[in-house]
């Protein structure tokens, strides 16, 4: 007989028995042992904070875990509070989380919040039933770690570029309050940030903070009188009593207000002395000043008029010599101004008309590309760069503009309630009450809300009219 093994096909292969591998639980624990600890490490790590030290002089009961707020977001939180080392305050130790590191800068404030009531303001109603908490303010320097708190909070919390800074002076307090209001026409203005006596004890000054969208109020000839309290009369015909408003009467508080023409403009630090009283006329003054937080949109440009002078003879028999002044603006067309500036007088010897524009002489010898509605435009590129006409466009109706001429004056506010259409909407009558002379013809007149060239100034006989631009 034959065994199974010799009958089997000597090609069938034979099975190879391995033993099995598998994952011992005593490698398994220990490795999710330190992913866990590395992810809590890594949490308690982003979490820890920035550390910041603010000394104050008062803790006025803030405590550990108290809130750390900037524009009432909670941004960190008190993690220690101790006294200083000269025991003269107190030493509150702060972790900011990390995305607020840029609050801690070279100029922030740091103060407590908590109920603070005055007559010029209330601050801090909602510590009345909550905690205590620090608030923030930052700077713009470089990182730092360490502050001195401010004991109050600051009157002005934001600063911005261009705002003002002044000094007002005055023989006794008066109503002189710091957080008190400076008005104009009754609108705030600005904001009483200290009062106290002169260096020499000879009167009493006070720093005042004008909102940069007013600075261009305040002038070298700007007055400032006191009007807090009342101001009583008495006369035949009863008790005259006159009170600025509600605020002044409580708070305190200055007014302003600046005569046409104002003077120069001031910087930070210039000094006003205080009247008790205000000037004869002041409501009929009108300081033509450009109002708000910027002439135009960021990074609108200005048109640059240049001053032109066309001369001409006039008469045949007996002539005489004429010239006329005024501004005209290269733009990318041509040079854009008055008509009686860019076209000679029907009445003018054609021959010896000439134009005298940015020291170059132009004969007036052709006709000009466009001339219709009092302007005109003259073929020609004498001054670079010139205006586009993708920064110009036709005004539907009155809008809130600037006249733009001489470049080392201001520019004149026109208000659209100062502007009254005629002609079908081609041209704006200017409101007499705006002071314009003929140094202003030709000016260039943009609007405020996008920086665009919408018409021309015409002055004639102190009647001013802003001529709209031709269609594009």
């Amino acid at each position: 007989m034959t065994s199974p093994e010799s009958s089997m096909p000597a090609n069938v292969p034979q099975a190879v028995l391995k033993p099995k591998r598998s994952v011992s639980l005593a490698w398994l624990l220990p490795a999710a042992a330190i992913i866990a600890a590395a992810w809590l490490g890594g949490r308690a790590w982003s979490q820890r904070g920035v550390p910041v030290t603010v000394v104050l002089a008062d803790g006025h009961g803030l405590k550990v875990g108290d809130a750390v707020r900037y524009r009432g977001i909670a941004v960190g939180e008190v993690r220690q509070v101790t006294l200083d080392d000269a025991s003269s305050g107190i030493r509150v130790t702060i972790a900011l989380r990390s995305e607020a590191d840029r609050l801690a800068r070279t100029g922030s404030r740091f103060w407590v919040v908590r109920p603070q009531f005055g007559l010029s303001r209330t601050v801090g109603l909602e510590t009345l039933v909550g905690p205590r908490y620090l608030a923030v303010l930052p700077g713009r320097g470089a990182s730092q770690r360490h502050f001195i708190g401010l004991n109050e909070p600051p009157i002005v919390e934001r600063r911005d570029p261009g705002d003002l800074e002044i000094i007002l002076t005055a023989t006794a307090l008066g109503s002189l309050r710091r957080g008190a209001p400076v008005m104009y026409r009754q609108v705030p203005v600005g904001t009483i940030l200290s009062v106290g006596l002169m260096s020499d004890g000879g009167g009493v000054e006070a720093r005042v903070h004008i909102d940069r969208a007013y600075a261009q109020l305040i002038r070298s000839d700007t007055r400032f009188w006191d009007v807090g309290g009342l101001d009583a009369t008495v006369g035949l015909t009863g008790v005259n009593i006159r009170v600025e408003n509600l605020e002044a009467l409580l708070a305190g508080g200055v007014a302003l207000a600046t005569p046409p023409g104002g003077g120069e403009a001031v910087g930070t630090g210039y000094r006003f002395a205080l009247s008790g009283r205000p000037p004869e006329g002041w409501l009929q003054w009108q300081p033509m000043a450009v109002i708000g937080s910027s002439l135009l949109p960021s990074g609108a440009p200005l048109p640059s008029p240049r001053r032109a002078t066309v001369a001409w003879t006039q008469g045949r028999l007996i002539s005489r010599q004429r010239h006329r002044q005024g501004w005209v603006l290269q733009t990318d067309q041509g040079l854009l101004g008055p008509a009686d500036l860019l076209v000679p007088d029907d009445d003018a010897d054609k021959d010896s008309t000439i134009l005298e524009v940015a020291g170059t002489v132009v004969p007036l010898d052709g006709l000009p590309r466009y001339s219709g509605g009092g302007l005109a435009i003259l073929e020609g590129r004498l001054i670079r760069p010139a205006w586009p006409s993708s920064r110009y466009r036709r005004a539907a109706e009155p809008e809130e503009c600037l006249a733009i001429g001489d470049p080392t004056a201001p520019p004149i506010p026109l208000a659209a309630a100062r502007l009254t259409a005629t002609d079908g909407g081609a041209s704006w009558d200017v409101d007499p009450a705006i002071s314009l002379d003929e140094s202003w013809h030709g000016a260039a007149v943009v609007a405020r809300i996008d920086g665009n060239l919408v018409g021309i100034l015409l002055v004639k006989d102190d009647m001013a009219r802003v001529a709209m631009l031709p269609e594009k």
